[in-house]
């Protein structure tokens, strides 16, 4: 649950002026210079505050009372511990608040065309129901962002439902669920960008198969039940963020994306991967938890599954654990006939093994990077090893690492050579032809 508390992150308090306003908004001693603003510079002011506070700045004067609604861009920032006693969210803190927010959507702001993003950020309120409710005005109010934070969720369907069909382009859900039998239908059709967090696999493919358009997926801490899959089966998907901080996951990803370009792996490993058709991907980030120090021996193999799912791309970025894991497996790795820069977080004795290895299945490589941990002597001693054909030199040094470049001499073949294969050829031909 540590994990989960972090994610609610408060607001601090504006302070207030201790000293009371007039009616035109001036403390009685000096020139309001504020006030005295433009209408457009004040609103723009207001829309760096919190929600709560930038309603609050109607009751100043007649200057500002009805600026709030005149806001460019209007992002609605609503957090129940910002509004509620922080030593006693009593029932009547939750109704105040509740009313706070249903005046707000329906009453102050029913002439607003539109609203940029609506966040709603609950770790004491907990009906999917009222929430469903402000999630409809929202949408009524054209929101194009949704980010949704409730720490005990009651009543999803009601939350979903509410959500169906909607035009919303990105959404943001941290949801963690009471209901244990959670039956939801999801229909996002211009979703382009969503982000799930600590939600079951089951809810999560729900979720992805109503997203036809999404374009942008980034799935945090979701967790499984054993041999539970993960299916990300979307065509339009061009960047894909996996985290996963829970230890020995028992469940499988299934990937499938034709457009992907970026992947970025992070946390612990799964027991299997399933891609295909990610002909498009062109970088992958796979960075494995560096806090264990010991994995079990079989996740080497889910590390060897995870990089061949990765052969296409042009650039690559191991972390020190995914390069150890990497250097214990018993077979060769695969081919990376694409691959031109090779970043490596941490090098250490294990990255100096396993680099001949890289170099021999990455015929096209030319650059690597060395972000921290670069020896020297490693560094040289490597250099001698090599065979006369290839070379690499120190070609630049800096904050962020060392810049290694890998040459590679054009290997040329004389023309008796390439005649006398050409008739060894032919005769193999005459041979078989006999």
């Amino acid at each position: 649950m540590d994990t989960i508390q972090k994610h609610f992150k408060s607001i601090e308090k504006v302070p207030v002026n201790e000293k009371p306003l007039d009616d035109d908004g001036r403390d009685g001693d000096e020139m309001d210079r504020i006030s005295d603003m433009p209408n457009e510079i004040l609103c723009h002011i207001l829309s760096f505050l919190p929600t709560k506070y930038a309603v609050a700045t109607s009751i100043l004067s007649t200057k500002w009372k009805n600026l709030f609604c005149f806001i460019p861009n209007l992002r609605l920032h609503l957090d129940d511990s910002l509004l509620l006693n922080q030593q006693s969210p009593s029932s009547t803190n939750l109704i105040s608040f509740m009313n706070f927010v249903n005046r707000l959507l329906n009453v102050t702001l029913s002439d607003v065309p539109s609203i940029n993003a609506f966040c709603l950020i609950c770790q004491n309120l907990s009906d999917g129901l009222c929430i469903s409710n402000w999630v409809s005005a929202a949408i009524r109010l054209n929101a194009k962002r949704i980010d949704l934070r409730v720490r005990h969720l009651k009543n999803a369907n009601a939350l979903f439902d509410s959500l169906y069909g909607c035009k919303i382009v990105s959404l943001n859900l941290f949801l963690y669920f009471v209901d244990h039998n959670l039956e939801c239908r999801f229909n996002l059709p211009n979703l382009k960008i969503l982000s799930i967090q600590f939600m079951k696999y089951k809810e999560s493919n729900v979720l992805l198969e109503g997203c036809p358009m999404l374009e942008y997926l980034l799935v945090y801490n979701c967790y499984c039940y054993p041999g539970d899959i993960l299916r990300i089966c979307i065509p339009s998907l061009k960047v894909l963020k996996l985290v996963n901080d829970f230890y020995c996951l028992e469940g499988k990803i299934e990937l499938e994306a034709p457009k992907l370009e970026e992947l970025n792996y992070r946390g612990f490993l799964s027991n299997r991967y399933l891609a295909k058709n990610l002909k498009c991907l062109q970088i992958a980030q796979l960075d494995l938890d560096q806090s264990i120090t010991q994995y079990p021996f079989e996740f080497n193999e889910h590390a060897s599954e995870l990089i061949k799912v990765c052969s296409n791309v042009v650039k690559l970025f191991l972390s020190e654990k995914f390069i150890i894991m990497l250097q214990l497996l018993p077979h060769r790795l695969p081919r990376f006939p694409n691959l031109v820069t090779l970043a490596v977080k941490n090098m250490n004795s294990s990255g100096w093994e396993l680099l001949p290895s890289l170099l021999e299945c990455a015929p096209n490589l030319k650059n690597l990077l060395i972000k921290d941990g670069f020896d020297m002597e490693c560094f040289e001693n490597f250099k001698d090893s090599l065979p006369e054909s290839l070379s690499i030199n120190l070609s630049q040094r800096g904050e962020k690492g060392f810049l290694l470049e890998i040459c590679r001499e054009a290997r040329t073949i004389e023309p008796d050579k390439i005649h006398g294969e050409s008739c060894l050829i032919g005769k193999n031909k005459e041979s078989i032809s006999q």
